[in-house]
């Protein structure tokens, strides 16, 4: 596989955990996105884009914060692409590779891009095209390792791959995760919603000179 192609492999089941009837996993994810809202609730936005939107379920619970911002929402599968079109009539949604992405450079006031990294071949490429199309603020999350593999294999899931989820072919520590971040990025905010790291960070340059 072309390393600058993303996988498509269960990129679709990254997504069902929004869907699930189960009352502790609705539980975590509830707090995942209040996390989320709190860490940008207070900074000064106009434009917003999510980077592997899915089928946009951040965004809709994210909605009256950002209804009235220029937003932008892209990801690689077309069909989560048209689900999303359908869940966020607010916001601009299209098609798009984190390899490449269709934007100008200083695009966006805040960038989000949300468990989405764990499935890149090459992160890296990802991470430089998040920096490149972002004007000042971030926010990425990742699955907390080998937190989040330990807490399937206590739900008996995916016993055969030692608790991995199928599709995460990257796993990162708290410190190994800021790490891949601190290259380009001042990191502001830390959050551990159970089983994830959220960081919120700032692009490493001279703001004044791109608002």
């Amino acid at each position: 596989m072309n390393k600058k192609t993303p996988s498509n492999v269960n990129r679709r089941s990254k997504h069902l955990k929004y869907k699930t009837k189960n009352v502790i996993s609705k539980y975590l994810v509830n707090v995942f996105y209040k996390k989320t809202y709190n860490l940008i609730k207070n900074i000064e936005f106009n434009s917003i884009a999510d980077l592997g939107c899915g089928e946009g379920h951040l965004f809709s619970y994210l909605e009256l914060l950002i209804k009235n911002k220029k937003c932008f929402a892209i990801d690689f599968d077309i069909n989560e692409v048209n689900d999303a079109k359908n869940n966020l009539p607010f916001c601009n949604v299209r098609q798009g590779s984190l390899y490449k992405l269709p934007f100008d450079d200083y695009s966006f006031d805040l960038v989000l891009c949300t468990e989405v990294l764990e499935h890149l071949e090459d992160p890296n490429i990802a991470v430089d095209e998040i920096y490149r199309v972002s004007k000042r603020y971030v926010l990425l999350s990742v699955p907390n390792e080998p937190l989040w593999r330990l807490m399937n294999v206590l739900r008996f899931s995916y016993l055969k791959y030692l608790g991995n989820t199928p599709g995460h072919i990257n796993h990162w520590s708290i410190n190994s995760f800021k790490k891949i971040l601190l290259k380009k990025f001042k990191i502001l905010k830390t959050s551990y919603p159970l089983p994830w790291i959220i960081i919120l960070a700032e692009k490493k340059i001279n703001f004044s000179s791109k608002n």
